[in-house]
């Protein structure tokens, strides 16, 4: 078992804990047990290059059976072996090492019972030395070059063996002297190993690191950790923990300096964007496991729905067995602000597993057992707290097929054209005038179904549009009648905005447009060019993009009011709600994928009505509307397009 990031310590305690429980219910007498370690023990001094002689290993025989036959109905012995042999830890900071190791000295302290009779000591056994079972190294940087190159050679397993047979003694040690003895060994084998090590072509760096690395050191953290090198194991069945959850804006030069290293291992493939530090820490852990060994974090619930975890959840998908998430959202595991996600991901092949999906209500064990699927059927939403989404069984046609979508104009100056030269209120008017005879909207100006509101966006001077930040390009606005949205911040929004625009609004990138393909026919620009293209303006680049004669066909099948009654209705937010990239907000490619229901123009009718009514209804045309029972028909009859009555 391997905490990645050990504190105090309190995860490997609670795994020494259910171990123990394990033994004492399987094992009362202790029998097995103490036979299963006098066969490690045997097995240590069966090696090839074992330098113990008889009476060294006759004498860890012996102890074994001294420790059992004094603790034969206690848990000492189960710990204690437990310790030595299953249970390890790393973190950077050395006095976190201390507070564990301390921890698991109590633990073996309250074993023990004092005995007026004993020889020495009143009979308590001296306590092991767990510098070599929690280590202070930087657990996210595994050891610089060749790592592998050379490790079997004999000179090397040679030092390797004798290495872990000093350590194993050390463990052990009980005088000062002894152990001074032991570590001056250890240092003399690891400056021979380093000389070795560069015979074999490793660089000097990498040589300096194995004979710089001194696991006595109280004070002193390793930059790097490699588990064969520390520990002697190659790989782990257990890796559990709550690791460090930093930021990518936390400004701390140390932090920035291992933000850096760790991108220039290149040993990382789900880091993405401003990436939080319990990213690397995932993927370091599940990448540490034995194949079938299990990974089990707590973690922040931003893994859930942060841009920046997107390619990290993704990867895990593909690459883990997800056997279950168990969400936090509702209860506060720790004091801090941040609400958790806990997983476990055995190391295999993800298969025909149905991961559970557990969401924990404000009281510890009341929990909500969400939906699921077989794992290769799921997107990486499977990671958010709601019920995942049934597509519609009737035939539908994606937005982004439809109308071409895009963000609207930064209306400020163009930091290399006009640098500072003016801001957005610098262009705009709450009244038309000859200086500002543009409509303009941003998304606090719009409401569902209809702006609320808007000002005058100057227009044809020396820097507007042409010194704005983003200009686009003018058929945007100006097409016959386009439809308007705005980002949907997450728990925030009952339902979607968007609005319909037959004005001719210009707006910023507060606001997006949807702009059916058709009306653009003829326009070409290299920002159309990057979702569609016309024959022969494929150019060098090997990407496939969509026909836009195409989509100019498709989109006519299409009325726009339509296209507006199902992007409002709550059919198209469930869809959104579970296939958005982010719980935070709702960006224009969440938007594309929308399934539109693929019906005849005749049979779209009644929803183009009932849009028309609530239209009329919120420009005061019929103030005896009922905008409300209108929507819910609309849902009712987007429901039925889709086939889900």
């Amino acid at each position: 078992v391997l905490d990645p990031a050990v504190g105090s310590g309190a995860f490997p305690m609670g795994a020494l804990h259910k171990l123990t429980l394990a033994l004492r219910r399987l094992d009362a007498n202790n029998v097995h047990w103490e036979r299963f370690q006098k066969e490690i023990a045997a097995e240590r001094t069966a090696t090839a290059f074992d330098r113990r002689t008889k009476g060294e290993r006759d004498t860890e025989l012996l102890e074994i059976s001294t420790t059992f036959e004094t603790y034969r109905d206690s848990d000492f012995g189960r710990k204690l072996y437990l310790i030595q042999n299953s249970i390890f830890g790393v973190d950077l900071q050395p006095v976190a090492c201390q507070i564990a190791r301390l921890r698991f000295f109590i633990s073996l302290t309250v074993e023990q019972q004092p005995s007026d009779d004993a020889s020495s000591n009143y009979g308590i056994r001296p306590l092991p030395n767990l510098e070599t079972r929690i280590v202070a190294a930087n657990t996210l940087i595994g050891m610089a070059g060749p790592n592998q190159m050379g490790m079997d050679d004999n000179n090397v397993q040679t030092y390797m063996d004798e290495l872990a047979r000093i350590r194993e003694q050390h463990f052990n040690a009980g005088t000062r002297a002894e152990k001074r003895v032991l570590r001056d060994k250890d240092a003399a084998l690891r400056a021979d190993l380093a000389r070795t090590l560069r015979e074999l072509q490793w660089g000097q760096d990498e040589a300096r690191w194995v004979a710089d690395w001194n696991p006595y050191s109280q004070s002193a953290a390793a930059d790097w950790f490699d588990p064969q090198w520390m520990f002697g194991v190659d790989a782990f069945d257990v890796v559990i923990g709550n690791p460090p959850y930093v930021r990518a804006d936390f400004q701390d030069a140390r932090h920035k300096a291992t933000r850096t290293a760790i991108m220039d291992s290149r040993d990382y493939e789900t880091l993405w964007e401003k990436w939080d530090l319990f990213l690397p820490f995932m993927e370091r852990g599940f990448k540490l496991l034995r194949e079938g060994g299990v990974a089990s974090l707590i973690v922040s619930d931003a893994f859930c729905h942060a841009k920046y975890a997107l390619k990290a959840r993704e990867w895990f998908l593909r690459n883990a067995r997800i056997l279950r998430l168990d969400f936090y959202s509702q209860l506060k595991l720790f004091d801090a602000a941040v609400h958790n996600i806990s997983y476990v991901f055995p190391r295999l092949a993800p298969g025909e597993n149905e991961p559970k999906r557990r969401l924990h209500q404000a009281e510890f064990g009341d929990v909500e057992c969400l939906s699921t699927a077989s794992q290769d059927e799921l997107t990486e939403r499977a990671f958010v707290p709601a019920e995942l989404y049934v597509p519609p069984p009737a035939a539908t046609v994606r937005l982004g097929d439809i109308c071409y979508v895009s963000v609207g104009m930064v209306v400020h100056a163009h930091e290399r054209y006009a640098p500072g030269a003016f801001v957005l209120e610098d262009v705009v008017s709450d009244a038309k005038d000859e200086l500002h005879p543009k409509p303009f909207v941003e998304g606090k100006h719009l409401d569902r179904w209809l702006p609320s509101s808007n000002r005058w966006l100057e227009w044809g001077t020396e820097r507007a549009p042409d010194l704005f930040r983003r200009p686009t390009f003018p058929e945007l606005y100006t097409v016959k009648e386009k439809l308007l949205s705005v980002d949907m911040a997450a728990g925030q929004q009952a339902r979607a905005k968007v609005v319909f625009d037959n004005g001719a609004l210009h707006h910023n990138h507060s606001v997006w447009s949807f702009v059916p393909w058709h009306a653009l026919e003829g326009v070409r620009n290299r920002s159309i060019r990057k979702q569609a293209r016309y024959p022969g303006e494929e150019g060098r680049s090997k990407t496939r993009y969509a026909h836009r004669e195409k989509l100019e066909k498709t989109s006519q099948r299409f009325h726009l009011k339509y296209v507006l009654g199902v992007m409002n209705s709550r059919s198209a937010l469930e869809f959104l709600t579970a296939h958005r990239r982010s719980n935070i907000h709702l960006y224009p490619d969440d938007w594309k994928k929308l399934p539109i229901p693929d019906v005849p123009k005749r049979q779209q009718q009644p929803v183009v009505r009932l849009v028309d009514k609530i239209l009329a209804a919120l420009s005061g045309n019929d103030p005896h509307a009922d905008s409300a029972a209108l929507e819910h028909q609309i849902d009712a009859a987007v429901r039925t397009h889709y086939g889900f009555d």
